[in-house]
């Protein structure tokens, strides 16, 4: 599953956010799961065509998941039912 977290650099969350998802990944395990890391200023329209309104935002396979990111433990749930599609 290819995700995409989308951050602004002044956004306070979004740094908390690059923690939480990267130990979610590692916790999915890496060979499940590849995330890169998108600056939404650098990546206005991709980030639109996305839909992301609001950072931090989280797309799955090009489809917005989260925007705002909600906790882990929801994340977690989230990523892993998609994992069993």
């Amino acid at each position: 599953m290819q995700l995409e977290l989308f951050t602004a650099d002044i956004c306070s969350r979004c740094i908390r956010a690059r923690g939480v998802m990267t130990a979610v990944v590692e916790e999915l395990g890496d060979d499940q799961v590849e995330l890169a890391f998108l600056d939404v200023v650098e990546n206005l329209d991709h980030a639109v065509e996305t839909g992301v309104l609001v950072t931090p935002a989280l797309a799955a396979n090009g489809k917005l998941m989260f925007s705002p990111l909600p906790d882990r433990d929801r994340i977690l749930q989230a990523l892993r039912e998609e994992l069993m599609r």
